[in-house]
């Protein structure tokens, strides 16, 4: 490997490496990071499976495309809180600590998550049913935008240097079973109930049971601290004893550049996050060659595939380094989407083999690209600079990601149209990390204080 790459390992040079720790604490703290992720992605998993329903509950009848629709607006409009999220909890995690930020991420989360399973019919509220779920969505989403790039963060300064992508890669790939959970509950509970509860009542189960997961993530929350980056920095200032300004201002002041081509940089990443979420299932429900048995178990495989993909491809990243890693999921997922969906689009056989691709493109993508939101910052304004550019890309490309999907099907009456949107986006991805990559990685170095 040359010295390039060397360079690009995932540990910026001209930071304090962490206190040597205990393989068992790590994953103690690697757990801790994942609750509420495993929860947020739960929640996102589920919305995608029991999306149909929730358009025929929550909306009025008569419309099923146009309801669905309206289901994916108000997912799509819910993003629009998670740049705000940032910036309440990224300056919380920047400036008084990780673990505290963490603590209110899972409370909002996982209360607005499971609230959507109260929420009474169209039948019974009128239009107050999808106001109720656009409020829940807007608090779920708000709490997200702080939960994940903070937990990437303190995975990350958690990690030995080398190993930073692996870390990472087990957040992701703990993060992605509460996906394959939902999914798999999902799959469980509408086959072993009769079809009528399932959909009248059985749904709101999914939702639920966020409430039990957040007071586990609360209660292993509470037992962790900071990594020794992070308070080592703190210590730093403490000694300066300076005044520090908001560290979201300090992000946009002096890397205002780097965020907005980092917001294009992660938009495959977010698109093919969304899709592969919140949309997949509802695409093969549609698929009218296939049961809803095998449609939620194509949808289960596709989860399944991304957590192997992403445990497998993270030692790949340590050793290949962030800008090469990134380059060699891009490319995948460029290359797998279109036959991915074409194949989903058929018989069962097909399905299945499709979602293997999906979830392959997924898997592969997940590390680099997460590994980068943290990677690329300095630890003073890590999770606020990280955070607000997966978010502002989350917004505008994920969030938005079911509906284009939706409009261009409907549209052009094939998968090829959005699979091609998602080829653009790789594409973009790839030319962003050639040209500036290299730069970013060097110029991710400065001291921490």
């Amino acid at each position: 490997m040359d010295t390039a790459a060397r360079t690009e390992r995932t540990q910026p040079s001209g930071e304090n490496p962490p206190a040597v720790r205990s393989g068992r604490e790590r994953r103690r703290m690697i757990f801790a990071a994942s609750v509420g992720n495993f929860a947020e992605w739960y929640d996102w998993g589920v919305y995608g499976v029991v999306a149909t329903m929730i358009a025929r509950q929550f909306f009025p009848a008569g419309d099923s495309a146009l309801a669905l629709v309206g289901t994916y607006a108000i997912f799509a409009i819910a993003y629009l809180t998670r740049p705000f999220g940032t910036v309440v909890f990224g300056h919380i995690a920047d400036s008084l600590g990780r673990t505290k930020s963490l603590t209110f991420t899972i409370v909002l989360t996982c209360t607005a998550t499971a609230l959507i399973g109260f929420i009474p019919t169209y039948a019974s509220i009128g239009a107050a049913a999808p106001l109720l779920l656009l409020l829940c969505r807007l608090i779920q989403s708000l709490g997200t935008g702080g939960e994940h790039a903070t937990a990437v963060a303190f995975v990350y300064e958690h990690a030995p240097r080398g190993g930073k992508a692996k870390a990472v890669g087990m957040l992701s790939a703990l993060t992605l079973a509460g996906l394959l959970s939902g999914t798999l509950l999902a799959t469980g509970l509408s086959a072993v109930m009769p079809a009528g509860a399932w959909a009248a009542w059985g749904w709101r189960i999914l939702f639920w049971l966020s409430l039990p997961m957040g007071l586990i993530g609360l209660y292993v929350r509470r037992n962790t601290q900071d990594g020794e980056e992070f308070r080592q920095l703190k210590q730093q200032q403490r000694k300066k004893a300076t005044l520090r300004s908001s560290p979201v201002l300090e992000a946009i002041r002096t890397s205002w550049r780097k965020i907005l081509l980092f917001v294009a940089f992660l938009g495959t990443w977010s698109i093919i996050s969304a899709i592969m979420t919140s949309y997949l299932a509802t695409f093969l429900e549609q698929n009218h060659a296939l049961s809803q048995a095998q449609a939620y178990g194509a949808n289960t495989t596709a989860a399944a595939v991304a957590v192997v993909f992403v445990l497998a491809f993270a030692p790949f990243v340590d050793r290949l380094g962030l800008s090469r890693a990134t380059i060699v999921a891009a490319v995948f997922a460029a290359v797998a989407i279109v036959p991915g969906f074409l194949l989903a689009g058929t018989n069962p056989i097909g399905a299945y083999l499709g979602t293997i691709l999906l979830g392959a493109a997924k898997g592969v993508l997940a590390v680099p690209s997460l590994l980068a939101v943290s990677q690329i910052f300095p630890t003073r304004f890590r999770v606020s600079a990280g955070g607000l550019s997966y978010n502002l890309a989350a917004s505008g490309l994920g969030g938005t990601a079911p509906l284009v999907a939706v409009a261009l099907n409907e549209a052009f009456g094939s998968s090829l149209a959005f699979s091609s949107y998602v080829v653009l986006a790789s594409l973009v991805t790839i030319v962003i990390m050639l040209t500036a990559g290299r730069r970013w990685i060097t110029d991710s170095a400065p001291p921490t204080a």
